[in-house]
């Protein structure tokens, strides 16, 4: 465990070695890296992320309280764990889709992150294990760990009121990965900034799902009712959902981030699989009505759209056209 780790090699050597890790990642794509102890997570990040899952703010987010227990250390991911490595992907835009269209969240104009990242990380961790040994384990939220703590942990961003981790250059247009080693590095330094605490966020929120503290009520958040609720939505949830803002959102709502000051003028992503998919910036809520599973299952291939699922989408696209049942949805397509 942590508790136990050994000096790898000697303090220059162990230097040395902690700096070709980071530039290893840094040249797999990340915008930052930063390195935590693997160790118990502070019992205030505990009992605050329980606070929230008891209040129900997770909303249809089942898995989240299955994995809550594992999410206290990260040996539960990888035995012996000694090192959480905390990245930073930018996916921030160079241009966003036209506001005459419905929303689709902009971290989803490219390929599917998870493919991406993973895919980038492959080969540096493969490399680094021949080089060093030790045990290492790649994880893209996927597994049961707690990526905003230990973002902050390592120090490569700080905490938002909006729920984000706000990552210097890239501001909250960021995707989150970690590599957990059972080597011992040096940790940096935790980051202990919040964000600018102007409320913009907050504010900007039209479901008012921001609580101010760095949570988000899931049952009130655009993002999580378009992306990942299923089925038809109940009555709150359709109170929340045919409300202007809502009904111009197809896939995702990126409202808080684009009112946060830290992502004015941020460099866009220099990572070519998160630039914009074909068709993407021009695909309106006809065309998903119109569209059978085979078409959803080519056109989303390598998407992280195809997590709502075509029915998600439907239903998301019936309620920017308002249209209440499926007799309708022919006669708005405009797919032949």
């Amino acid at each position: 465990m942590a508790g136990n780790c050994r000096k790898n090699f000697d303090e220059v050597s162990h230097g040395q070695m902690k700096e070709i890790i980071r530039e290893s990642f840094l040249a797999a794509g990340a915008s930052a890296v930063g390195f935590a102890r693997a160790e118990e997570v502070a019992i205030s990040a505990v009992e605050e992320y329980g606070a929230w899952i008891d209040a129900g703010q997770h909303a249809g987010m089942d898995y989240l309280v299955r994995h809550g227990l594992l999410k206290r250390h990260p040996s539960n991911v990888l035995d012996n764990a000694s090192t959480v490595i905390s990245m930073a992907f930018s996916y921030a835009p160079a241009q966003w889709r036209d506001g005459a269209l419905p929303v689709i969240s902009c971290y989803a104009y490219g390929e599917d992150y998870h493919e991406v990242i993973r895919r980038r990380l492959t080969p540096v961790v493969e490399s680094l294990r021949l080089r060093y040994g030790g045990e290492w384990r790649i994880c893209v939220d996927t597994a049961p760990l707690a990526e905003r703590y230990w973002a902050v942990m390592s120090g490569i961003g700080r905490r938002g009121r909006n729920g984000s981790v706000i990552v210097e250059n890239c501001g909250s247009y960021n995707f989150l990965a970690e590599v957990l080693t059972t080597l011992c590095v040096a940790p940096d330094a935790p980051s202990r900034a919040f964000c600018a605490d102007c409320g913009e966020c907050m504010r900007a929120c039209p479901q008012k799902a921001i609580s101010g503290d760095g949570t988000v009520d899931a049952r009130r958040c655009i993002n999580y009712l378009t992306i990942e609720s299923r089925g038809d939505w109940g009555m709150d949830e359709m109170s929340a959902m045919h409300t202007s803002s809502a009904r111009e959102c197809l896939y995702g709502c990126d409202i808080c981030q684009r009112v946060c000051p830290h992502n004015r003028d941020v460099t866009p992503t220099a990572i070519d699989e998160f630039k914009p998919r074909k068709g993407i910036m021009e695909l309106t809520a006809a065309d998903v009505l119109g569209m059978t599973q085979n078409e959803f299952s080519l056109f989303f291939k390598g998407s992280a759209m195809k997590r709502a699922k075509l029915a998600g989408l439907r239903r998301n696209a019936r309620n920017i056209l308002d249209i209440r049942d499926e007799d309708q949805v022919e006669s708005h397509s405009d797919l032949p």
